[in-house]
Formats: structure tokens, sequence, C-alpha cells
């Protein structure tokens, strides 16, 4: 159920502002805004927003501000999208009961989709976004056309497209900047089907009703908290999520980043996700033969047990991971940092056992090794002051662990019935004529 709370009346002189055109430059010296969120939901942890109360880049009130607002796109993903995507309102022209700065959408097309790419989110993780909600108040809103509130929608990838409607505006007056209705704490629940989800909100209001674009429903703070998803250890390691690149808000080529990163040691970090990062032995393999004791007597034997491991990852080639014995890469470097491990990317190790077998028993070994799984994300060093313009390469390695010592097991037990069958069969021998039934021949050679 939808509550309408602490309806704030604000004016200001306010004009109307062509459709495009007018866009203004993003402030590129000022740090991106973090809003972290909390929810009672057990196991929820907030999501860094950036700049989710659009505060940044800093402008004047008194006039609606057609620029990018830092850190989301409009439209298009690459860069911060269209020029006058979208118009902002200070906190003091906008009516929001905290003093909120807010974003009006404007027109009912892709084109026009303000979004964000929610940071730190998992894909199959339950994202729970907040935000605050209000018809529009520009000069150029007709009485007719926020009498009954305006539509827009919110999305996150992996959720439903959910349509909303804005409370109602009955005091408002043409060519008058409204008071706005606003309605605080308004929430979208979604499911991720993607790492870092697109956060998209997008007017629906009908050409006829928005004014040429000038009249629009607000958004302002913005913030989410996640249910992250479980730790999946089935996933086997010849079967490891793929790669994924990020470019602000754009989903980008993996070689891209690979290229951007592995420029030089210090261009970027490595940051694991220790939830999801462990150590772990494989499933127990047979190494080498079954030796079996058909004999009467008691065997000793020496053998020996070989160790191979190799490393698994999708990077490209020339990120130099999974590593190997030659000079380490830039972003080889920056995985052992970020780890602090230096792996064995490929291992090799020779043991000799020595088997003491009783009569009607089978001897053999089995191996497991230790293996270390490793996720995590290597980011743009340092985090530029425009949020678009940071690189964001997701992977999941699997090597072998320095952590953990592989097992040898030293097995004997009873032979399996075809064993047993083996050792009870003749001995192999050629064919003579001279069988059981067969009386002996006189020999007559001098």
């Amino acid at each position: 159920m939808e509550i309408i709370v602490n309806i704030v009346q604000t004016r200001a002189v306010m004009g109307m502002v062509p459709a495009a055109g007018l866009g203004a430059a993003l402030c590129l010296g000022l740090p991106a805004a973090v809003q972290p969120a909390y929810a009672d939901a057990p196991g929820s942890r907030p999501v860094a927003v950036i700049n989710g109360d659009f505060a940044l880049p800093v402008f004047p009130a008194g006039s609606v501000n057609w620029g990018p607002v830092q850190g989301w796109s409009v439209g298009s993903t690459a860069g911060s999208g269209t020029a006058a995507g979208v118009g902002r309102y200070a906190g003091a022209d906008s009516g929001h009961p905290d003093g909120k700065t807010a974003v009006m959408l404007r027109f009912p097309a892709a084109a026009y989709g303000f979004k964000q790419r929610l940071r730190g989110v998992r894909a199959g993780a339950q994202v729970t976004v907040t935000f605050d909600d209000s018809p529009g108040i520009a000069a150029a809103c007709t009485p007719a056309s926020v009498a009954q509130g305006q539509s827009y929608t919110v999305e996150g990838a992996g959720g439903e497209v959910s349509e909303r409607t804005t409370a109602a505006d009955p005091d408002k007056k043409l060519n008058t900047l409204g008071k706005g209705v606003w309605r605080t704490g308004q929430t979208y629940t979604f499911t991720a089907s993607e790492h870092e989800p697109l956060l998209t909100f997008t007017s629906t209001v009908p050409a006829p009703a928005n004014a040429g674009g000038n009249c629009g429903p607000l958004i302002a703070n913005v913030r989410a908290v996640q249910v992250p998803p479980p730790v999946d250890k089935t996933i086997p390691k010849t079967a490891l999520p793929p790669s994924q690149a990020f470019y602000g808000n754009d989903a980008r080529p993996v070689t891209e980043a690979v290229n951007y990163c592995n420029g030089t040691p210090s261009r970027c970090v490595f940051k694991p996700e220790k939830e999801y990062s462990y150590a772990y032995y494989e499933p127990a393999q047979i190494n080498g033969d079954t030796y079996i004791n058909c004999t009467r007597n008691a065997l000793t034997r020496t053998r020996p047990v070989t160790f191979t491991g190799r490393s698994y990852g999708d990077l490209p080639t020339g990120a130099g991971l999974p590593g190997t014995t030659g000079t380490p890469s830039a972003m080889a470097q920056q995985f052992a940092a970020g780890t602090a491990t230096n792996p064995a990317w490929a291992a090799k190790s020779d043991h000799t056992v020595t088997e003491a077998l009783q009569p009607s028993e089978a001897g053999w070994v089995e191996t497991q090794a230790g293996r270390r799984r490793t996720e995590g994300w290597f980011v743009s060093d340092p985090a530029p002051a425009d949020p678009n313009t940071e690189w964001r390469l997701y992977t999941v390695m699997d090597y072998p662990a320095t952590e953990l010592s592989d097992r040898v097991y030293q097995r004997t037990g009873p032979m399996t019935a075809s064993e047993k069958q083996r050792c009870q069969a003749d001995r192999p021998t050629a064919s003579t004529p001279v069988g059981m039934n067969t009386p002996a021949g006189t020999n007559r050679s001098s």
C-alpha cells in the first residue's frame, strides 16, 4: 500500500526549457556521493547508489538544471548519456520535505530512461530500492496534467517493470512553480539477473500532457539494500562464470578492460570478494593403477604418485591470468597484491608410497588436490572523479591452493567379484593336442 506523507509547499520562479541542446558540462572534480540504506530484512546490507541524492554536480537554486547527473546515464549507458535527458530541481525548489534535490523524468521513451548500475550487487541478489516521488512541479505543468498524478516505470535487471503513478496535485496552477506532493519511502524489489544490475526510471506521461518534455514526474533520494545470494560451491572448476566488464554504466567487452588494466601495474587494483572466495579440496580421484595380489603370499612394493594441477579462468591471454612461469603481467601483479598471495598457477609434485598387500587384496592410491577459487573485481585506481569513466572487470579464477597441502590416500581392500574371477582364471598357454581324454602315443624316434 502506498502512503502519501509530508506534503511540503515550496514556490520559486521557473521558466520553460527546450527539450534538447542545453546540456551542461559534468563536474569532474567532485567525488561521487554514496547514499547507503538499511532495511530490516535478515542478511540485508547497503548498496552503494552513486549520487543517489542527485546533488552532484552542484548547481544553483532558482532554475531547472539540464546537465548530466553525476554517476547516472540517460538513454544509452555509454558515458553520461543524452544531454537534457532529465531536469534537476534544487532542494529549495523541489518541495521535498527533507530538502532533497529532485530529478524530473521527461519523455516516455527508452532514449530518456534514467539509469545506473548498482555497484556491488551480484546476480541472484534480492535488491530493494527505496525512493521518493512527486508529480511535476514545473511552471509548464497544466492543472490537468497533474490532477490525477503522473505515470512512470521503475525496472531493475531481472525484475518486472513496475508501473507507478504519483500522488495527484489538485492545487497546481499554470505558469507557477508547483508545491510538490511527495510520497517518501516508495519501494521496488527485484532479483538481479546480472552482476551490477541496471536500475532504470522512465516517464510514461503521454506527449500531450508532458509540455514538450518540460512536465514529468519527480524522483528523489534513491537508496537500496540487497540480500546477497548464498555461496554456490557446486560449480566445477571447468564451468566458472564468465568474466564481465563495465565502463561506468556501460557493459563493455572484457578485452577492453584487460587492455586498460594491463597497461601498467598501478592502473587498476584487484579487490577480491572474500565471501565468495575460498579454498577447497576437489573430489578424490584414483591416481595410477590398481594393484591386485592374486598370490598366496603378502607382497610389498613401492610406487610413484604424481600430483599435477592447472589453473582455470577465461580472461584473454594478454591478461597473463591465470599466470605462467614467465614475467608476471601487470594484472597478475595486481591480483597478487590484492590477494596477498603468489599463486602456483601450475603445480606438479612427485611422491613415493610403499604398498603392503595381503593375499586376495587390491591396493590403490587416491589423491585430492587442494585448490583455491577467487572471485573479485579489477577496478580503476585511483577511482576517477567521474564514475562514468571507471573501469570494472569481474572475474573468477580457480588454481592450486598455496594454503592447502594435497591429500594422498593409500588404500587396500578386498577384491571385487570380477577381480576374483580374474585371479581364478587358468593361466593362458598355447593349446596342446594331448588332453585328459587322449592317451599318450608311442615315441618311435631313434
